[in-house]
């Protein structure tokens, strides 16, 4: 995997932004955080760019010059959803833990988080899933949360505590159907039972995944 030389990250953090990146930062913020208040208080299609504009307290044409539609917008509030994720799934790694363990916490990370915004979640989840889910790139999106749960597998596998007489990729595939399949019934369902649903299915994946004892893989083999 490519990455940014220490030295060269430390000295990106230690360049001084110019006066006007950081205006332009703040006005992109700024739309930013008023579109995921109107997207979550009056959805996406109620919302229009004058009312971002306005909530951010900027002219419409400002509005319009960083994001041209307010499906721009949207699609970097989906982007950074998913890229909170993945930056989540690689975090799973900076300590010790088994494969199961790994699940359960991204599991309850996510009611965490989906708890924290119900509202903006709702929208974003179902952005990702009907809008960018028609996308272009949706197969490539799509590829990297499989990836991401294949890793934790395939960890898990090396150190002993997944089973080794399915394949990861099978695994991995019944691990993101079942998290995304989940989020989705949240999503439709009012009073679905979101975080006791994750933890149920977490407990039963962890069954699913774990190893197999030696003795019983013999039996099996009778």
């Amino acid at each position: 995997m490519n990455s940014v030389p220490a030295t060269a990250a430390r000295a990106e953090i230690r360049r001084p932004r110019s006066r006007r990146a950081d205006g332009k930062a703040r006005v992109r913020a700024a739309l930013l955080a008023a579109a995921r208040t109107l997207f979550a208080r009056q959805g996406v299609a109620e919302t229009t760019m004058d009312d971002v504009a306005r909530l951010a307290q900027v002219s419409r044409a400002t509005a319009f010059n960083y994001f041209p539609t307010k499906q721009a917008l949207l699609e970097v509030l989906v982007y950074e959803m998913e890229a909170r994720f993945l930056h989540i799934m690689e975090a799973l790694f900076d300590r010790p833990g088994t494969a199961a363990e790994r699940l359960a916490a991204v599991f309850s990370w996510t009611a965490a988080k989906v708890e924290e915004t119900p509202g903006l979640s709702r929208v974003l989840i179902g952005a990702s899933e009907t809008t960018f889910g028609a996308s272009p790139d949706s197969g490539v999106r799509t590829a990297r949360t499989y990836r991401a749960f294949m890793r934790v597998l395939e960890a898990g596998r090396r150190d002993g505590n997944v089973r080794g007489d399915v394949p990861a990729e099978v695994l991995a595939q019944i691990v993101g159907g079942s998290y995304a399949g989940i989020l989705h019934a949240w999503r439709v369902a009012r009073r679905y039972p979101l975080r006791r649903r994750l933890d149920d299915v977490a407990a039963t994946l962890a069954e699913l995944i774990a190893a197999r004892p030696p003795s019983r893989r013999r039996s099996a083999a009778r």
